[in-house]
C-alpha cells in the first residue's frame, strides 16, 4: 500500500481528485487494543474506493465510496498463535461496507497479508440503478514491503490498486502492527515509492503520535507525524512529443487460487496518451518494473487478467480464448493515470497477441497496440502466456511476424548473394569457352 497527503499532490491532480470525490482530504485514525487495553495495531491513513458497476440499462457507471472519520472497528483483533492480526473498518449509513487488512510476521519483521473490500451494491443511494444486488467481496494480496518490527510503516505516495472493477486508492499512510507493549514506534520505515520520489530520503525517520483512545469509534486527526513537516514532492512531466528512453523489461506473474503461477508476462511497457483529439498534449510514460505491482486473476475456462500498477499509472490486460481456433488473444486493455495528469480509457474489442493455448506469445521487437484514438501502448521484449502455465515456466513460444522477418531477411539476402555468385561463375565459364573457341578459329 502507498499514500500521499493532499498538499503533496500536483494542483491539476488535486482539482481532479477533489472535484470527482476521489481523494477526500481527511484521515482515518484507528487503534486496536488487546484485553489489557494496550494498542496492538495503529493506523492513520487516507483511503477511498471507486467501483465500476452495470446499471439496469447495461451502462457502466462509477460510484465513489469515501471513507469518513466515523468508522467502526468491530471485528478487528490483535491476533494469537492461530489467527493473524486483523484491522477492519466498517462505514456507510448502516456500516454495510467494510475494508480490512490482515498481517503476517517473521521473527524480525511484519507486512500486510491480504486486503478485503466488501460493498453492498443494493445501497441505492451509492449505486443508483444498479443491475446487481447483494454484498460483493474483493480480495487482493497486499504488496506492502516487509517492515522491521517496532517500526511504523510510512507511505505518502498515492497508490491505486485495481481488482474486479474496484479502484482502491490509498495515500498518507502511517501503519504499525504488532505494536510492542502498547507503545507506537517513533521510528519510521519509508516505502520505496516515497524514496524514489525524493532526491535523498532516509529509510527511517522520527514520528510523534498521539493515538486515539477509542477502539470502536476512533477520534479523527489525532496523529501529528513529525516527518510530515517535510513535503514530499510529486514529480511532473511536461507534455512532449519525443519518447523517453526505451523502458526497462519487467517480469510479472499472477498466482491462482491453488498458489500456482497461472499467468506469466515479460515486457518493457511504454504508455502514450492524449486527452485531446489533435494530440497536442500527448504524454509518453514508461512503466517502471522496479516500482510496479502485478496482480490479476486466472480462469482456465477462457478469461485471464493482468493488472500492472506503477504509482499513479495503471494498465490492465484481459485475455480471452477463441474456442473455434483454440487460440488465446489480448481482448481488452484499460488505462488509468492519476499522476501527472488524470486520464482514463480503454477498449474491450481488441485482437492482439494471438497464440495457441498451451504456448506463449513472443515479440522481441517493438510492437505498438492502438487501444483507442488517444491511447497507444508500445511493448518491447514481450513474452506472455495467460493460460496453461506449467511449473511456473513459459511454454514454447509462437513468434510475431516482425520477429520472423528477422530470419527471413538474412535468408533472402543469402539466397540473393548465392544466386549472384552462381551467375558470375556461369558467366565466367561461358566466357572462357567462347575465348577458347575464338582462339582455335584464329589458329586454323
Amino acid at each position: 500500500m502507498a499514500f500521499a497527503c493532499c498538499q503533496c499532490i500536483t494542483p491539476v491532480l488535486l482539482l481532479f481528485v477533489i472535484g470527482f470525490g476521489i481523494l477526500p482530504c481527511h484521515s482515518v485514525n484507528i487503534t486496536v487494543r488487546n484485553s489489557a487495553d494496550k494498542i496492538c495495531i495503529y493506523a492513520d491513513m487516507m483511503i477511498n474506493f471507486t467501483v465500476q458497476y452495470q446499471t439496469i440499462t447495461n451502462k457502466t457507471r462509477n460510484a465513489t465510496l469515501q471513507v469518513p472519520d466515523d468508522v467502526i472497528t468491530n471485528g478487528s483483533f490483535c491476533g494469537n498463535e492461530s489467527s493473524m492480526p486483523l484491522l477492519k473498518i466498517s462505514f456507510g449509513k448502516s456500516y454495510e461496507h467494510y475494508w480490512s487488512i490482515s498481517f503476517t510476521n517473521t521473527t524480525s519483521s511484519y507486512k500486510g497479508h491480504e486486503l478485503t473490500f466488501a460493498y453492498n451494491i443494493s445501497d441505492k443511494d451509492t449505486f443508483p440503478d444498479a443491475k446487481e444486488e447483494g454484498i460483493k467481496v474483493v480480495l487482493q494480496n497486499d504488496t506492502m514491503d516487509y517492515v522491521p518490527l517496532n517500526e511504523i510503516y510510512r507511505c505518502n505516495s498515492v497508490d491505486v490498486i485495481y481488482v474486479s472493477e474496484v479502484f482502491q486508492i490509498f495515500w498518507n499512510v502511517h501503519l504499525q502492527a504488532f505494536v510492542d507493549n502498547g507503545t507506537i514506534s517513533t521510528k519510521e520505515f519509508v516505502c520505496k515509492a516515497d524514496i524514489s520520489s525524493t532526491t535523498a530520503a532516509p529509510t527511517t525517520a522520527a514520528h510523534t503520535t498521539t493515538p486515539a483512545a477509542n477502539t470502536t469509534t476512533p477520534a479523527a486527526n489525532t496523529t501529528t507525524p513529525a516527518a510530515n513537516a517535510t513535503t514530499v514532492p510529486v514529480t511532473t512531466t511536461a507534455p512532449t512529443s519525443s519518447p523517453p528512453v526505451k523502458p526497462d523489461t519487467g517480469n510479472y506473474n499472477v498466482t491462482g487460487k491453488g498458489g500456482d503461477i497461472c499467468l506469466l508476462a515479460t515486457v518493457g511497457l511504454q504508455l502514450s496518451y492524449s486527452s485531446s483529439t489533435n494530440k497536442t498534449d500527448t504524454r509518453i510514460l514508461n512503466i517502471n518494473p522496479n516500482l510496479t505491482q502485478a496482480s490479476g486473476s486466472c480462469n482456465e475456462s477462457g478469461r485471464a487478467v493482468l493488472t500492472l500498477t506503477d504509482g499513479g499509472k495503471f494498465v490492465e490486460f484481459t485475455f480471452a480464448i477463441n474456442n473455434s481456433s483454440n487460440k488465446f488473444f489480448l481482448k481488452e486493455v484499460k488505462v488509468n493515470v492519476t499522476d501527472p495528469d488524470p486520464f482514463s480509457g480503454g477498449n474491450d474489442s481488441l485482437n492482439y497477441w494471438q497464440a495457441s493455448v498451451g504456448s506463449s506469445y513472443m515479440c522481441n521487437k517493438e510492437q505498438r497496440i492502438v487501444v483507442t484514438e488517444n491511447i497507444t501502448l508500445s511493448t518491447f521484449s514481450l513474452q506472455v502466456q495467460p493460460f496453461s502455465v506449467t511449473k511456473g515456466n513459459f511454454s514454447k513460444a509462437e513468434e510475431c511476424s516482425t520477429d520472423k522477418d528477422n530470419y527471413i531477411v538474412p535468408i533472402a539476402v543469402g539466397v540473393a548473394l548465392g544466386g549472384l555468385i552462381i551467375i558470375v561463375i556461369v558467366a565466367y565459364i561461358i566466357g572462357r569457352r567462347r575465348s577458347k573457341a575464338a582462339g582455335y578459329e584464329q589458329f586454323s
